[in-house]
This record gives C-alpha cells, structure tokens and sequence, in this order.
C-alpha cells in the first residue's frame, strides 16, 4: 500500500513539474527597454514634484502616492520596468530630462505648445476646478457668475483665483455686483473657511474635492466639476521610449484600466488615441462629476 501511494505520488509530481515550469514562463517578464536609452538599465525614472494631495504627495510613511505615482507604477509594470520616481522642483525637470538623468516627467505638467517644443510632450488627462458650496445651498451653480455679491474663496496665487477675479470684473462691467472674493495659502485653508462660514462657496481642483468628500469631509457638496480643463501631458527625450509608454496608454485605455483609475481620482481623462502632439490642441471636454 505504501508503495502504491510512492508511485502514485511521483507520477503526480511528473505532471505537475512541467505545468509549474509553464507557469513560472508565463510569469517571467522581459524589460521592453534597455540602457540605453533608459537612464538606468531596468528602470524607468521619472520626476516628480509630490506636493499636491491626491495627485502626488508623500504619504504618512515617507512613500510617494497618489494618481500620478499609480498611473507611471502602472505603465511601468506593463514595461516590465522597476519605477522609480525622484522628487523634484518644476523648475529643473525639462533640463535634467534633456541631459538625460530621467526618462520621463510624470508630473500633473500641464501641455502647452511652447513645452511641447521644447520636450516630446504625450497629452493624456485634464486638471479640472470644481466649486464647492456649503451642503444646505441646493442652487443650480454654473459658474463663479453665481457669486455676484457673495463671498468666494480662492487659492492665493493661482489660476482660479485669476479666473474668479476675471469674472468678478466681467459682472462690474455689466453693471452687477462683483464677487467678494477672499483668498488663501492652500486648499484646505479654503475649506476650512467654508466650514466655518466664511465664504458662500470656492474654487478647489475636482481631484481635491473628491478627495476631501471620499475621506469623510461632509460639510459641503461639489456644485460643479470639470470646470475650466487644462491639459496634462507625460514629457520625454527620446521618442524610443515615448513611443513604448504611448503604446501602453493606448493598452490601458483599451482594456478601461486607464479610466477606472483616473474615476478613482475624479479626474479627467482625454479621449485617446494617446500620441505625441505638437502644436496647439482643442480644449479637453470634462464631465461634471457632481
């Protein structure tokens, strides 16, 4: 009895070992770029500057989060790539991407055709604004128009505060009342003001505003998102390996994994095919996710 349980064992194991063996082949994953022309063999580099919470950040543990970070681990992963993301100022990522220390800015770097001129330029996504208002305010809001003669707040020192300041203007020349307009250092200084009544409603980015409402902030509702798009772009040097990260983007939004992640985060996604783009671009179209 013994025996026959040793043989019927080994021939067990016969058939096993060659299915493991095909597993493990499937497993294995061939880098789809070499050094050169990545900076690093094995790796994809990338800049990051991980200072605006949910897009890029460092969370409580010292790690990188947040869309941009899961968006180049994604693409990286399907290059069979290690990603490594080094933290850096605006300022200094298209000269060390030219010099060829990164392979790629990943970012949140808006498109523009002076950029695009400069680096090669892949636009895949849109940075949105969203108005917030107090969650009792049930009103139709369709712009910062709405604020004639309320308070609204603003980050100091950004384009929604320009963008709120020109509509402001546009209603004193129409003979209606300008928006009082209040600003603040960040975000959540902003919120916090709402919360405690000291402003009718703001401008934050939708990314922020979602962010804020999925972590439990109830005290106010978005009234509109996907205002004023602007949009994004990952920024290379060598077109070997845009190509390679282009043809993974246009995978992902195949397969939808592209769109289920950037849902996650509340942020606009462009229509693909992805490409290298010159030149100027239509402005992107963006839901309004209320």
């Amino acid at each position: 009895m013994t025996r026959r349980w040793m043989a019927m064992g080994l021939l067990a194991a016969g058939f096993c070992l060659p299915f493991a063996g095909a597993v493990m082949a499937q497993d294995r994953c061939d880098p789809a770029l070499a050094h050169p022309p990545l900076a690093r063999k094995g790796h994809l580099i990338a800049a990051i500057n991980p200072t605006v919470v949910p897009i890029q950040y460092v969370d409580d543990d010292g790690n990188i989060v947040g869309l941009d970070p899961d968006f180049g681990n994604a693409i990286a992963k399907r290059l069979c790539l290690t990603m490594d993301f080094q933290s850096t100022q605006f300022a200094t990522m298209i000269p060390i991407l030219k010099e060829g220390r990164i392979d790629l800015i990943d970012s949140f770097m808006f498109y523009t055709p002076d950029r695009a001129s400069q680096v090669i330029m892949v636009p895949y996504g849109a940075s949105t604004m969203a108005i917030v208002v107090p969650k009792h305010n049930t009103d139709d809001v369709a712009g910062p128009e709405y604020f004639s003669g309320k308070r609204f707040g603003v980050e100091l020192g950004t384009v929604d505060y320009q963008i709120a300041k020109e509509a402001s203007e546009a209603l004193e020349k129409s003979g209606k009342p300008a928006i009082d307009l209040h600003s603040f250092a960040t975000y959540a200084d902003v919120l916090q003001a709402l919360s405690a009544g000291q402003v009718d409603g703001a401008f934050v980015g939708t990314e922020q505003a979602v962010w804020y409402r999925n972590t439990g902030v109830a005290f106010f509702r978005i009234a509109l998102s996907g205002y004023k798009p602007h949009a994004e772009a990952l920024a290379f040097s060598n077109k070997t390996i845009a190509d390679a990260v282009v043809k993974v983007m246009n995978d992902m939004k195949a397969d939808g994994s592209l769109d289920a992640l950037f849902a996650k985060y509340g942020h606009c996604a462009l229509p693909g095919p992805y490409r290298i783009t010159t030149g100027p671009i239509p402005e992107p179209v963006c839901k309004d996710i209320k």
